[in-house]
């Protein structure tokens, strides 16, 4: 179902479809699959959608380990000026960016 959605291209649909699909992948651990939904979901421009699928595609990479394809994620969400989630993402990268820091040292 998730598949014909996003083949038909409709502007509004198809993008929620292919966010959607990311999420259900990721919940059953496969990461490649939700990453290539996720893309998708961003490609498409949605105002709303694209945000969203930035924001969880960050997620999923700062699981993975990998800080700099998270950080542009949450950077490509915050860009998007989505008054929900662009806050949501400046405060993950924000949180991203303190436990990537070196730890302090005393002296």
């Amino acid at each position: 179902m998730f598949c014909r959605a996003i083949d038909s291209g409709h502007p509004e649909w198809a993008s929620k479809a292919a966010f959607s699909l990311g999420l259900l992948l990721q919940m059953q651990g496969d990461v490649a699959g939700a990453k290539a939904a996720y893309q998708r979901a961003i490609a498409s421009g949605h105002a709303d959608t694209a945000p969203l699928a930035a924001h969880s595609l960050g997620l999923l990479l700062q699981e993975q380990g990998d800080v700099e394809g998270a950080r542009a994620a949450y950077q490509r969400a915050i860009d998007s000026g989505h008054v929900v989630v662009a806050p949501s993402a400046e405060l993950a990268l924000e949180l991203l960016r303190r436990s990537s820091l070196p730890p302090a040292t005393s002296e």
